[in-house]
C-alpha cells in the first residue's frame, strides 16, 4: 500500500502563487542591495569631503593644462566645449565681477555661447561707466576672493577669471547601477521561479520514472506520495491502480491454483467410479457372471457408479456457476430475516425428518432485515444440507440453530459423523462454493471438522427495522414449516 502522508492538502496553484510572493521579495532584497553598494560607492568615490577635493582639484589640473598648452582665452568657446566634453559628469562656469562667461557641462546649458572678447570689453566698458556715475570704478576680479575647493580664479590666456568647477562622477555609477539592479533584480525573480518548476518537473520525471518501472512489470515497486499536492495525489492514484493489478493477479492466480487442484482432485474421483463401471460393464458384456443374482449385483453397482458420477458432475457445475457469477448478475433485496431463516431451515429441516434425521432447531432470532439475494441464499442453504444429509449420522440429531448477536444473524449446524462416512475422501467443492457464496452476499462462512462432529457457522449484517425501511419479507406457511 502507498504510504500516506497527513500533510495539508496545497495546491499547486497556491505553491506557484506562494513561489511569485518568494521571487518578488527576493528581487526587492536584491534591490535594496544593489541601492546600498550603489550609496556606498558614490560615498567613497564621490561624495565624502577627501573624493570631491581629489576629483575637483584633477579637473582644474587637467583645465589649467588645457588652458596652457592650447593657449585658451575665457571667450574660446569652441575650445572650452571641446575640454568640457572629455570630462566625465563635469560642470564648469567662468564669470567676473561684470558678467557671466562661460557655462558648460552636467549641470548647466551645454555648448553655452560665450560672449566675444569685443562684447566683453563693451559689457566691461558700460559696467565701468555706471560704475564711476555711481562714485568709483569696480574692479574685474577681486584678487582677495576666498577660493573654496569648487571655486577658484584660474588663469586664461586672455586674463584671470573666476572658475567654478563641479564633477558629480556619482551619476554616472548610479546610472549604471540602476540598470545592473533591474537585470539583476529581473533574473532574481526569473531563477526563483525557474527553481520551483525545475523542482515540479524534476517530481514529474521521477513519477514517470517509477510508472514506468511498474509498467515493465515490477508490480513490487511502491510509488510514494511525497507531497500533499495534485501530483502526490496522481502518484497515489498510481499506486493504488498498482496495488488494484496485484490483487487482480494474485485473485487469479488462486482461483488458477484452486481451479488445478479441483481439476486434478475431481479426475481422481471421476476416474475411480469410472473405472469401476467400466469394469462392471466388460464382465456384464462378457456375461463372465455365474448366476442372475450377481448379474443383478453388478448392474446395481453400475448404477452406483453412475448416480455417483452424476454427483460429481452437479458439484463441478454448480462450483464453476457459482465462481463465474458476477456481482451484477444478484438481485439483492431486503428481507425480514425472521421470517425468510425460519422458513428457510424449516424446509430443510422437515426434508432431513423425511430422510429419517433426528433435528434439534433452536431458533431464537428475533425481528431484523437482512439484504441478501434469494436465489444465492437457497443455493448456500441446498449445499449444506445436502452435505448433513450425505455425512451426517442418523443416530445423532443434527443441531440446527440461528440467534442473533451484536447485530449479526448466526446460523449453525452441527452433526456427528458415523466411523464408516470418514474414510469417504471429499474434494470439498461444496465447502468452497458455500464459501463463495457468502462472500458474495456479505456475509461469512466457516466449518470445524473433528473425528467425531463437522460444525458449519454462518453470519450475515443485519439491519435494523425502522419506519424508513419497507419490510419485503417472504411470508411463513403457517405451522407446518415448524418443526
Amino acid at each position: 500500500m502507498n504510504k500516506q502522508y497527513r500533510q495539508r492538502f496545497v495546491s499547486l496553484n497556491l505553491k506557484m502563487i506562494l513561489a511569485i510572493i518568494v521571487g518578488l521579495a527576493l528581487a526587492a532584497s536584491v534591490y535594496i542591495l544593489c541601492t546600498w553598494v550603489t550609496n556606498y560607492i558614490c560615498e567613497i568615490r564621490y561624495l565624502s569631503d577627501e573624493a570631491i577635493e581629489k576629483n575637483v582639484g584633477e579637473a582644474f589640473d587637467s583645465l589649467q593644462e588645457y588652458i596652457e598648452k592650447y593657449g585658451v582665452e575665457a571667450t574660446d568657446t569652441e575650445a572650452l566645449n571641446n575640454w568640457a566634453k572629455q570630462q566625465e559628469e563635469t560642470y564648469i562656469y567662468i564669470w567676473d565681477n561684470y558678467s557671466s562667461i562661460f557655462e558648460s557641462g552636467w549641470w548647466g546649458s551645454e555648448g553655452e555661447e560665450s560672449i566675444t572678447k569685443e562684447e566683453l570689453d563693451a559689457t566691461q566698458f558700460i559696467n565701468g561707466m555706471t560704475n564711476e556715475a555711481l562714485g568709483g570704478r569696480m574692479s574685474r576680479i577681486d584678487q582677495d576672493f576666498e577660493e573654496t575647493v569648487e571655486q577658484r580664479i584660474i588663469k586664461f590666456a586672455d586674463n584671470e577669471y573666476y572658475t567654478a568647477i563641479s564633477v558629480y562622477g556619482e551619476q554616472k555609477v548610479q546610472r549604471t547601477m540602476g540598470y545592473v539592479s533591474l537585470v539583476l533584480c529581473f533574473l532574481t525573480f526569473i531563477v526563483t521561479l525557474l527553481l520551483y518548476n525545475g523542482r515540479l518537473l524534476k517530481r514529474l520525471i521521477f513519477l514517470a520514472s517509477e510508472v514506468k518501472r511498474v509498467s515493465d512489470g515490477n508490480l513490487d515497486h511502491e510509488i510514494f506520495a511525497r507531497r500533499n499536492d495534485e501530483i502526490g495525489i496522481l502518484a497515489t492514484g498510481v499506486d493504488n491502480m498498482r496495488t488494484s493489478i496485484m490483487e487482480k493477479h494474485r485473485n487469479e492466480k488462486e482461483a488458477w491454483e484452486a481451479n488445478t487442484q479441483l481439476i486434478t482432485a475431481m479426475s481422481h474421483d471421476i476416474r475411480t467410479p469410472l473405472t469401476s463401471m467400466i469394469g462392471y460393464l466388460d464382465i456384464i458384456e462378457g456375461k463372465k457372471y455365474e448366476n442372475q443374482e450377481q448379474l443383478d449385483r453388478y448392474v446395481s453397482s453400475c448404477r452406483e457408479k453412475a448416480f455417483q458420477l452424476k454427483d460429481l458432475s452437479d458439484k463441478l457445475f454448480q462450483y464453476f456457476l457459482v465462481f463465474g457469477n458476477k456481482d451484477s448478475d444478484r438481485n439483492m433485496e431486503m428481507f425480514d430475516a425472521n421470517i425468510l431463516f425460519q422458513q428457510l431451515l424449516a424446509e430443510h429441516c422437515a426434508e432431513l425428518i423425511n430422510y429419517g434425521y433426528m433435528v434439534d432447531f433452536r431458533y431464537t432470532l428475533p425481528d431484523i432485515n437482512v439484504k441478501t439475494d434469494l436465489i444465492s441464499l437457497k443455493r448456500l442453504f441446498d449445499n449444506v444440507f445436502s452435505n448433513i444429509m450425505k455425512y451426517a449420522d442418523k443416530s445423532e440429531a443434527v443441531v440446527v440453530a440461528a440467534e442473533l448477536k451484536e447485530k449479526d444473524i448466526c446460523l449453525g449446524l452441527v452433526n456427528r459423523i458415523p466411523a464408516e462416512r470418514k474414510k469417504v475422501e471429499s474434494t470439498r467443492i461444496g465447502l468452497k462454493t458455500c464459501l463463495k457464496i457468502c462472500s458474495d452476499l456479505g456475509g461469512s462462512f466457516s466449518y470445524d471438522e473433528t473425528d467425531e462432529s463437522f460444525c458449519v457457522k454462518i453470519s450475515f449484517p443485519g439491519i435494523e427495522i425502522s419506519e424508513d425501511v419497507e419490510k419485503d419479507g417472504i411470508v411463513a406457511e403457517g405451522e407446518e414449516n415448524k418443526i
